[in-house]
């Protein structure tokens, strides 16, 4: 479910109440996930741009490595918190003195708007110091979010909590499925929805239902729609929307165990070569077989037998269990291979330009540390991922041995950790023509040293390249 601007309108009260005035000791960042520490507070400010998790709240302390965000704000104060109407973008006003009687203000623009999620740290003066995510140039139709830039707002979205009576009923249908699935019971959403907002926005009761024992829904007010329901309740908003990600978590750490499954199962069928020669050998010493034997013992091998069967019935029952697993081995590694390029079933790529109307001619991920890695999708994309976004400093990976996308780490200046250099070392490999092998060896250098090869596009060979063995079940 998303998090909705009645969700962001609550919390930017349960943040006023409890850190306005409070001072940043230091902001930390563990994959997409940002923590905002305050001076003597008890709870610090959660930032989550984890797709499709996106939410902020209070939160106990988080763990994690400081944040490029940290010199720009720490010992600034936090005074004041604002939502821009009919958006779910979140913003934080700052204040610190300078000398001289000097007064800083940057605002952080907390931009909770899907899969394009983002934190924008921006000066008095409406210009770029800092981001969670660089959006340049070509990636979004309306804006580039690099440094020195002027901020512009993500575009506004057409449907919105403040616009029910401008959307028609397969729209209205459609939001009310997305942002308040919990008021989804047949009754008038336009006369519901406003009701509703008016109860949560004034008494408060935040909870979280559940059903036959499973999560189902986070609410800031109990649905008149879900009565009778088990629901447990909340002192405020940021305690349900904590526990209710704490509680999915492990539902989500089982859905990336799916991968793992699949190659444990390749590696059971990929013995089908062994069952057509068993057949062949029961045909071969066909004569030598007793009625009724249980086994065959013939070249070094036990092959068993079913009494209740001939041995031609055995060599053919072999023959079609030859048959089925080497399908059965086909359509897992297509598996395998599907999975594998969502990132080595850990990320998914963001294929649509901001505005969404394009698909980008390769593939963005963002790693554990928060850099983009681009991939390429053919060889005109190689091209363009390696030679275009590509910048001199930036790292490249590539297959060792086999054909297959060009990826380009974005470092901007930064030095990667080694999880981010295995991310982008499981995408080389999972899209490449050895993913099915589940494990393989790849090659990256810094990109100043990849070379092209005249005439041959999409071809490149590398200098003082290193190598770095991967696995795509982690």
């Amino acid at each position: 479910m998303m998090f909705s601007e009645l969700d962001i309108l609550i919390i930017r009260d349960e943040i006023l109440g409890e850190l306005l005035n409070g001072e940043i000791r230091e902001v930390r960042c563990e994959k997409r996930n940002l923590y905002f520490e305050f001076r003597g507070r008890e709870k610090g400010l959660f930032v989550s741009l984890m797709h499709p998790h996106i939410r902020v709240h209070l939160s106990n302390p988080m763990r994690g490595d400081p944040h490029s965000f940290t010199p720009f704000l720490k010992g600034y104060r936090l005074k004041g918190a604002k939502v821009r109407r009919g958006d779910r973008v979140l913003y934080l006003l700052f204040e610190k003195k300078l000398s001289h009687g000097l007064i800083n203000r940057p605002v952080l623009a907390i931009e909770l708007t899907g899969k394009y999620s983002n934190a924008i740290l921006i000066d008095q003066d409406g210009v770029i110091l800092d981001f969670f995510r660089e959006v340049p140039l070509g990636k979004s139709r309306f804006r580039r979010i690099v440094r020195d830039e002027k901020y512009i707002p993500p575009p506004e979205k057409p449907r919105s909590l403040f616009r029910l009576d401008e959307m028609d009923d397969t729209e209205l249908e459609d939001y009310l499925q997305k942002a308040f699935p919990y008021l989804h019971c047949g009754k008038d959403p336009r006369d519901l929805i406003p009701k509703y907002v008016k109860k949560a926005l004034e008494e408060k009761k935040p909870v979280v239902y559940l059903e036959a024992g499973s999560l189902l829904y986070y609410a800031p007010f109990p649905s008149p729609c879900l009565e009778g329901k088990e629901r447990i309740e909340f002192k405020s908003l940021s305690e349900a929307l904590e526990f209710y990600f704490r509680e999915a978590a492990p539902r989500e750490e089982r859905k990336d165990r799916v991968l793992m499954a699949l190659l444990r199962e390749r590696e059971r069928l990929k013995e089908f070569p062994k069952f057509r020669e068993y057949g062949e050998l029961i045909l071969r010493h066909i004569s030598e077989i007793e009625e009724g034997s249980d086994s065959l013992q013939v070249e070094g091998k036990v092959i068993p037998l079913d009494p209740r069967l001939s041995p031609g019935e055995n060599a053919n029952r072999y023959f079609e269990l030859y048959k089925r697993m080497k399908r059965g081995l086909e359509k897992i590694e297509r598996k395998i291979r599907e999975r594998s390029r969502a990132g080595a079933g850990a990320a998914k790529p963001e294929e649509w330009d901001e505005g969404g109307e394009a698909p980008l001619p390769y593939y963005v991920f963002t790693s554990p540390g928060g850099f983009k890695v681009y991939v390429g999708k053919n060889r005109r994309s190689n091209e363009i991922v390696t030679f275009e976004i590509g910048a001199r400093e930036d790292l490249f990976f590539h297959v060792k041995g086999g054909k297959g996308a060009h990826v380009i780490l974005k470092t901007g200046g930064r030095e990667p950790d080694e999880e981010d250099l295995i991310f982008a070392a499981r995408l080389a490999l999972s899209h490449s023509n050895l993913a099915a092998d589940g494990k393989g060896l790849v090659s990256y250098t810094a990109r100043r040293y990849v070379k092209r090869l005249p005439g041959q596009p999409g071809t490149v060979v590398l200098e003082r390249e290193k190598v770095i063995q991967v696995r795509l079940d982690g």
